[in-house]
């Protein structure tokens, strides 16, 4: 009978803490592309969208994006035109100033009125919610603005004052001619009817 120990396997007594950890990083298969062609695949799609974002800033800065209210391009009035709304502004001026001097300071008072009342027409969008940009008059005014902008209304008026008035006023008339001044000086210097929109039309 023999004596024998067993004999047990030595283990380690250092601390599993103090082991290093080891790490496995899968590795990617391979796609047969190379690095050259990775990068410039890459550039490809970045240069695309830079491309892409700059042009879509463009075209917001000029006005193309959908929902952005923009001011019409207007074609130039022909000089010739502009010219003959200027003389009709200086004669109806003249007119209203002859009124006045002739007929004392109500008719004065009525033809420098009626030469800035029809501009007054524009508070009738007070109160309107509708954006706007520079140079476009609220939705709201365009009916009033237009209407008293519209050399037939105090032309007609003034034609039927003339041949239908039972007694000659002559505030009333030099109103007419303020008026009628006021909207030859807006022709002459570019300034119109407006669209419904409220921008000037061409």
């Amino acid at each position: 009978m023999s004596l024998t120990t067993p004999v047990t396997p030595a283990t380690s007594t250092e601390p599993t803490w103090s082991r290093p950890a080891t790490s496995v990083v899968p590795t990617a298969p391979s796609t047969g592309v190379t690095g050259d062609a990775t990068d410039g695949a890459a550039d490809d799609a970045m240069g695309s969208g830079a491309e892409d974002a700059m042009g879509g800033t463009a075209e917001d800065a000029m006005g193309g994006g959908a929902g952005h209210r923009t001011r019409p391009r207007r074609r130039p009035r022909p000089v010739a035109l502009r010219a003959a709304w200027f003389a009709a502004a200086l004669f109806w001026t003249a007119f209203a100033v002859l009124e006045g001097v002739n007929h004392g300071w109500l008719a004065g008072g009525m033809a420098l009125l009626f030469a800035v009342a029809p501009d007054l027409t524009m508070l009738a969008a007070i109160g309107d919610p509708t954006p706007t940009v520079r140079g476009q008059l609220p939705p709201r005014a365009v009916p009033y603005y237009n209407l008293a902008h519209r050399a037939a209304v105090p032309l007609g008026l003034a034609v039927l004052y003339t041949f239908t008035a039972p007694k000659e006023w002559a505030p009333l008339f030099a109103a007419l001619c303020g008026w009628l001044a006021h909207i030859s000086y807006d022709r002459a210097f570019g300034y119109g009817l407006r669209t419904k929109e409220g921008f000037q039309r061409d």
